[in-house]
């Protein structure tokens, strides 16, 4: 898929969503793109795993997440950010021109 057609199955969903969700999409692309400023020569964040160390520790990732224990501990996180979020116990995330997370 070229840039032009990601960009345009991007508005299309964007197009869909609730403008806090948008604001949500946003605050991850801005992540996404931090990550980008952070990498090195060959592309990695961490220059020293191989691509097989990689994938090694991805599938490891894979397996642990798809417990059904590891599904009830993300929804009891998922749970106390939102509760924390509710009773004004968290704060908004901003980003530096050069791509930093910062206190909002």
């Amino acid at each position: 898929m070229i840039a032009k057609e990601y960009e345009q199955k991007l508005v299309r969903v964007v197009r869909k969503l609730s403008p806090e969700r948008v604001s949500q999409v946003i605050d991850f692309a801005q992540f996404l793109e931090s990550q980008m400023n952070r990498t090195h020569d060959n592309g990695q964040l961490y220059p020293d795993e191989s691509e097989e160390e990689i994938m090694a520790e991805n599938n490891h990732w894979d397996v642990l997440i798809a417990t059904d224990e590891s599904q009830n501990l993300i929804e009891m996180m998922a749970d106390e950010a939102v509760a924390g979020i509710q009773i004004g116990d968290a704060r908004p995330m901003a980003f530096t021109e050069d791509g930093e997370i910062v206190p909002g």
